[in-house]
């Protein structure tokens, strides 16, 4: 239903030629299917307490089981980017945000950290400004204290993080490099401590000026058509040089220090991600609120697969990868029945017929089927059990 978009979910199971899809209304019925919509849950509802201040707790622990895994199946690239990400919801919840910088305005926001590739590592879902955080960090502010959570669980790790002005701080540099971890980001020229630079507008382009701190935080300020300031926590006063287009729309060269390169190449993971999460995503309407961050979670597991997968057994397209995974779902088939009539005769010099068994075959390659075999072996348990008939 991500990749294969019709008007309503019942559409797939309609009896004319050109909604029906065969390979979803032959799996099961509508009604069966609109039995686990309307019954699915991801937390025993019993046990939600009545003070209970964790607005997520419906969906807390696929939250804390997806992270555990992003987290420990797949190293990725050292360059880890921090950004927001949104998930669409245009209905009525005290938890959905506005930014009129994202592709999707309306809906819940998702703090991100991710690799150069588009791998989600780890995220956390905004709940307002009443979240009730962890202590741990409890002297940082809200944009600080979210990268050092997303990112405690890499440091001494030998990555290098990147994020931009609505996160980075020199207190913040400075605790990550405590952490040995390296950091850069843009930055605000109002931030506390940020040391003042020159700023003039009559400068020619690829201008640029940088103050190092007594705690070794580098403040670079370089013009391009706007000066723009960043800081980091282990660049120095390298220059590179990089190509711009003038007026005249000639491509030349202009000086830049290595700490804008950096930022621009290693910045865009989270957006990669979002592009790729939002290209055939599962977009659908429900009555519950948690059904969308529910459907945004399926989107992140399959573009972290598709990361891997790439990586492991080379290039594929998006669309291809999400048609293997749903054709391998439908992992059964019934064999259609020959119209051939069987011959009684029995050959000479030859035993009787063996009768063939015609049941099921697999609709996906041995290989692939046979991924990962041996990790769901029979577990022994000491009491014996009992089948029920129904």
């Amino acid at each position: 239903m991500g990749y294969n978009k019709l008007p309503s979910w019942k559409h797939y199971w309609a009896t004319s030629d050109d909604l029906n899809v065969p390979c979803v209304s032959n799996t099961m019925s509508r009604n069966r299917f609109d039995n686990i919509l309307s019954n699915l849950h991801v937390q025993d509802n019993s046990l939600i307490p009545t003070n209970n201040k964790d607005k997520l707790l419906k969906l807390r622990p696929l939250i804390n089981y997806c992270n555990e895994i992003f987290s420990t199946s797949y190293h990725g690239t050292r360059e880890l980017s921090i950004d927001e990400s949104m998930i669409i919801f245009k209905g009525r919840n005290c938890m959905k945000q506005y930014n009129p910088q994202k592709p999707i305005k309306r809906g819940y926001k998702i703090w991100c950290l991710s690799d150069q590739r588009g791998y989600i590592k780890n995220f956390s879902i905004y709940q307002g400004k009443d979240e009730q955080l962890s202590d741990e960090f409890e002297s940082f502010g809200l944009g600080e204290r979210v990268v050092l959570n997303l990112t405690k669980n890499e440091w001494n790790k030998n990555k290098k993080f990147f994020f931009d002005n609505y996160f980075t701080s020199l207190p913040l540099l400075e605790k990550l490099k405590a952490e040995n971890s390296l950091a850069c980001g843009t930055i605000r020229s109002n931030r506390k401590d940020v040391p003042e630079l020159s700023e003039d507008k009559k400068a020619p382009r690829g201008s640029s000026d940088y103050r190092i701190t007594n705690t070794g935080i580098g403040v670079y300020k370089w013009k391009d058509t706007k000066y723009v300031m960043l800081a980091s926590n282990y660049h120095g006063s390298e220059i590179t040089t990089v190509t711009r287009k003038d007026n005249c729309g000639r491509k030349k060269d202009i000086l830049c220090p290595q700490v804008v390169l950096d930022y621009n190449c290693y910045m865009g993971g989270v957006d990669h991600a979002d592009q790729l999460r939002t290209t055939y995503g599962v977009n659908r309407k429900s009555k519950k609120w948690w059904h969308r961050i529910f459907w945004g979670l399926l989107d992140i597991m399959f573009v972290n697969s598709y990361v891997v997968y790439k990586q492991i057994h080379g290039s594929i397209t998006l669309l291809d990868f999400r048609r293997s995974v749903t054709q391998g779902l439908l992992t059964l088939r019934e064999l259609p029945k020959s119209n051939k009539r069987q011959s009684t005769s029995t050959p000479k010099n030859k035993g009787p017929a063996t009768k063939k068994r015609r049941g099921k075959e697999w609709s996906v390659s041995k290989d692939v089927r046979l991924t990962n075999r041996g990790i769901h072996w029979p577990k022994f348990v000491s009491n014996r059990g009992r089948c029920e008939v129904h």
